[in-house]
């Protein structure tokens, strides 16, 4: 089996990076394909390693010409003429990550209601904010947009500060959950300042309630948020430090 030399394999991943394939986990992917891909394409069919790299490159559905006319000439050509089929591959990961992601925090919200630290956390945070929120209704629930928060915070801190966040897809995908929760309670208080302008006082109430819903799934969403940033950070660690 012909095994390729490291000059060729970062050969690949510079041609990779100048394919625009951006998130670094997919570029890992794609790499490890690509080597096992081309070594058995120089092993079976005794292909040079350009040979080998072109065809790889036209089965991920990239061509190698691209047809753009100017002044009666061709304007590219070779492996970085088309990179439609990584692209398409990318948005394909995205879908499976999405999927992957929501069966898991699915899975991480029932398993954080049959928790009994969680009940006991859920419970004593649901008393503190309805025991607040008689006092001081209108702190409450603009600090609650804050709380929802929180998970979009901690991602911004450990995105400068870890490497293995930086450009990650899986990452992307899951940050996306807790922005979804805070978005949505972002655009009710908007519609209630728009709606209540002149009214009061203002039917605060239902998002007191809508809080303590979605603390389960907040609470969910950063469970899953830790277990992929320690994913993520072996996974970095093992193959690109």
């Amino acid at each position: 089996m012909v095994k390729l030399s490291l000059k060729e394999i970062r050969f690949i991943e510079n041609y990779l990076i100048k394919n625009e394939v951006k998130y670094w986990d997919v570029r890992l992917e794609l790499l490890d394909h690509i080597i096992n891909s081309v070594e058995e394409k120089m092993t079976n069919k005794g292909l040079s390693f350009n040979a080998a790299l072109q065809e790889v490159h036209q089965g991920f559905g990239n061509n190698l010409k691209t047809y753009v006319i100017y002044n009666h000439k061709l304007m590219k050509s070779g492996l970085y003429a088309d990179k439609k089929g990584f692209e398409k591959f990318t948005k394909q990961k995205q879908k499976e990550l999405g999927r992957k992601y929501r069966n898991q925090a699915i899975k991480t919200f029932k398993n954080n209601m049959l928790n009994y630290k969680f009940i006991v956390e859920y419970l004593a945070f649901s008393g503190l904010v309805l025991t607040v929120f008689q006092y001081f209704p209108k702190i409450t629930v603009f600090s609650g947009l804050l709380i929802l928060m929180l998970p979009t915070f901690y991602g911004f801190y450990h995105t400068f500060e870890e490497k293995a966040l930086k450009k990650s897809l899986s990452f992307n995908m899951v940050g996306t959950f807790s922005i979804l929760y805070w978005s949505i309670y972002n655009l009710g208080l908007q519609s209630l300042t728009f709606f209540y302008e002149k009214t009061e006082p203002k039917p605060y109430e239902f998002f007191v309630i809508m809080l303590v819903i979605m603390y389960q799934f907040l609470r969910s969403s950063m469970n899953l948020y830790l277990k992929i940033l320690k994913e993520n950070k072996a996974l970095y660690k093992l193959k690109l430090s």
